[in-house]
């Protein structure tokens, strides 16, 4: 199945809502460049507008599963959110009880898994909302 930018939306606000439902998300549609063939599907920039800013974007690409895309966004956000002045040394996703964040440990199947790194338990199972 290929995802449109309703999907990636959806996927998108999902996502950022695991940080903070109060950030907005802009969706900006890529060009595949000057080679057509080169690259099949669409592709978008997912910005998270951290006060009102974008300060770093996620690259999706509509050939990636709903599972994958969403494991996408979470990484790019427990990644690049901390760096921010919002969100400075917070930790996401939350491991409960740790202070570093849960990792992504699997994306196969319908749900992404979140692991404590430490212990390997799992924290939490995140279905794609749609």
């Amino acid at each position: 199945m290929t995802l449109t930018a309703g999907d990636v939306a959806a996927l998108a606000r999902q996502a950022v809502d695991l940080l903070a439902e109060d950030v907005d998300v802009k969706l900006e549609p890529q060009s595949s460049g000057d080679d057509p063939y080169r690259m099949a599907g669409s592709t978008w920039v997912v910005w998270p507008l951290i006060d009102g800013e974008r300060r770093f974007g996620i690259w999706i690409q509509s050939s990636s599963t709903a599972v994958e895309v969403l494991a996408r966004l979470i990484d790019g956000l427990s990644n690049d959110a901390s760096e921010t002045t919002r969100f400075w040394g917070q930790p996401f996703p939350l491991c409960p009880g740790h202070p570093h964040p849960a990792k992504i440990s699997e994306t196969t199947g319908e749900v992404v898994v979140l692991r404590c790194p430490a212990t390997k338990d799992i924290v939490a199972q995140i279905r794609p909302a749609f």
